[in-house]
Parts: structure tokens; sequence; C-alpha cells
């Protein structure tokens, strides 16, 4: 009996799994859940200088979280809700550790230099929403927002337009969590991040694509910690 299990060697099941990409050969690359984060959405569109809002005018914003650079080309981003969706990141995307990269429906509205277009991203202006981040072999990587539920954050209110922004967290803070998001708020950072907004767009509309989230409410950053 021993001698007949030698020769059957090691078990086949490791060979028929999906193996892990790690971008060597300059394509995409595998993530690991919790590692890459959607950490920003403007759901409500865009408002210029003269109070004209653009509904259309939507993004999405990443963040790598992890300990190594990622490349998003071929990533999906699933959208249900009002609005049933399936979005696939269509060109050479690379994040590195600690980045935020942000996906616009178009470059010739209120962000003229986003990091990838979308062309077919709508979002639902106000009714329920939510966006799951799975990586080239659509292994689940991150959700944010709910199927069932209003946005958890941001809105238009006819003057200016928010985004719904990811409390920055070191630790937890599940993007299908309401209480892990705040709107953008407009107090003083050290470093400015709205520059990637158009500037006839800075006053009305209140966002930070591809840059670090505001500080929410309580005028302090949640970053988090083992206490």
């Amino acid at each position: 009996m021993l001698l007949l299990l030698l020769a059957c060697g090691a078990p086949e099941g490791r060979l028929e799994q999906v193996g892990y990409r790690d971008g060597s050969d300059g394509g995409s690359t595998n993530g690991e859940r919790g590692n890459v984060k959607i950490s920003e959405v403007l759901w409500s569109g865009s408002v210029n200088a003269d109070g004209e809002h653009d509904p259309t005018d939507v993004f999405v914003e990443i963040r790598n979280e992890g300990a190594r650079p990622v490349n998003l080309e071929g990533w999906f981003i699933i959208q249900e809700g009002t609005i049933d969706e399936t979005y696939v990141i269509p060109t050479s995307l690379r994040v590195e550790v600690g980045q935020h990269v942000f996906l616009a429906h178009k470059n010739t509205g209120c962000f003229p230099e986003p990091d990838a277009i979308l062309p077919r991203l709508r979002l639902p202006q106000g009714d329920s929403f939510e966006l799951t981040l799975r990586d080239i072999d659509e292994r689940l990587i991150e959700p944010a927002g709910s199927e069932t539920m209003p946005p958890f954050a941001g809105g238009y209110d006819y003057v200016r337009s928010r985004s719904m922004e990811k409390v920055e967290l070191m630790f937890g803070g599940r993007g299908s969590e309401p209480s892990s998001w705040h709107y953008y708020t407009a107090a003083e950072v050290d470093v400015p991040n709205n520059d990637r907004v158009a500037e006839n767009c800075q006053r009305n509309t209140l966002a930070s694509p591809g840059r670090p989230n505001s500080p929410d409410y309580s005028g302090a950053y949640s970053t988090g910690s083992f206490e």
C-alpha cells in the first residue's frame, strides 16, 4: 500500500488553481482582499464656476494599501443596485504603494486628467449602488456602498457637489459599512488635495480625485492605531 501511494505522487489539485500574477511579465497583477480599496466616489456629478451641474461627470478612486505595486489592467468594477453594470479597467494602470488613482467618465469636464477613462461609467443620482472591485481573475478585493441603501455620503445641494470619501483607517473600515465613509470636507490640509479638479470647478465641486482624502468632520485624520 505504501509503495502504491508513493507511485501516485503529489496531488494535482494545485495545478488546477488560478496562478498568482505578480506582474513580472509587464502584465496585470492579482490583488489581495483589503490591500486595494475603493477610496472615493463622486456619484453626484460636477458643478463649474457658473453653477452648471453635470450629472455625468463622475469618478471612482482606488488606493493601493498593500506592500507592493499593482497593475489594475483588466480588473473589474461591478456595479449593482439602481444601475447594474460591469466596467473593465482598459489600460495598463500601475499603482504604487500608498498611491491613489482615479477613473472618470470623461476628461472634458471638471476632471481633465484622470488616470484612466471609463466612458460607460454612470452612477445613480442619490439612488442605491454598490461597487465591487475584483482583480483580473475575478477575486473579490473590496466592496463600496450598498445595493439596497442610499449612498453613504456625498451629494448635490443645487449649489455644490461633494464626493463620498473613505475614512482612511489603518485597519478595518469595510467599504460596505456606512461608518466607513464621510462627505468631502473643505478643511485646511498641509498639501492641497483638490488640485486634480479643474480650477473653474474647485469652488463648487468638492472632491479629492487621485489624492489623499480630506479629514473627517471631527477635524482629524482617521488613521487608526492598535489602541
